[in-house]
């Protein structure tokens, strides 16, 4: 169990739950997605299972998008016998879990969800296109904290400093109105709009 206290699970589109841990530094956010293939956790931390009701009986699958998120993975397998993934070129990084399947981009994930390969922060990091609800994008660390940039601050959270706009631009490449990221709050509609109009911004700056 984590330190943190998880703040209860919230419905936030249809067949998608988000949930958040306090952290001192940013918010980390997780994902449930009911799907055909089972309840699928985007990296997950840790909470209590009564938070999940009766979602978390029927969880499948956990999918991290790059090892910094591995947070409480281990949890899930043991707790659910969930099917961990995790990006082929970080399994050799993952500290407290070791990967059921490894997947690339040109994986079949379970849920339809598909991969993007972005690299940067770890080698395999990824972020996921969820196709329901006119799409939703999950990227884990790619874009800092959503507060950051949406305000107007001049870089794009703590981690994409390191790297230039035009990887960034891989993310508007799939079709999708919702982003859901791992620190901070998601945007559930014209989110790609926003995104586009941020990066171009950053582009001029640079």
């Amino acid at each position: 169990m984590t330190g943190y206290t998880a703040l209860p699970l919230r419905l936030i589109l249809p067949g998608l739950y988000q949930w958040t841990v306090a952290w001192p530094r940013y918010p980390l956010e997780s994902y449930l997605i009911e799907t055909r293939d089972g309840c699928i956790a985007i990296d997950p931390q840790d909470a209590h299972p009564n938070v999940f009701g009766n979602s978390h009986s029927n969880v499948r699958h956990v999918i991290l998008t790059n090892h910094y998120h591995e947070r409480a993975a281990a949890i899930w397998k043991h707790r659910y016998g969930a099917t961990v993934w995790a990006p082929k070129d970080d399994l050799n990084d993952l500290e407290t879990v070791i990967a059921d399947e490894a997947y690339s981009q040109s994986s079949i994930l379970p849920g339809g969800i598909k991969a993007v390969h972005l690299g940067g922060i770890t080698e395999g990091e990824h972020a996921l296109l969820w196709p329901e609800n006119r799409g939703v994008l999950f990227v884990g660390d790619a874009l800092g904290t959503t507060s950051y940039w949406t305000h107007g601050e001049s870089e794009l959270g703590a981690h994409p400093k390191f790297r230039p706009a035009g990887r960034l631009a891989k993310l508007l490449e799939p079709d999708f109105t919702s982003l859901a990221v791992g620190h901070g709050e998601p945007m559930l509609d014209q989110a790609k709009i926003a995104l586009a109009k941020y990066l171009e911004l950053m582009a001029h700056d640079t």
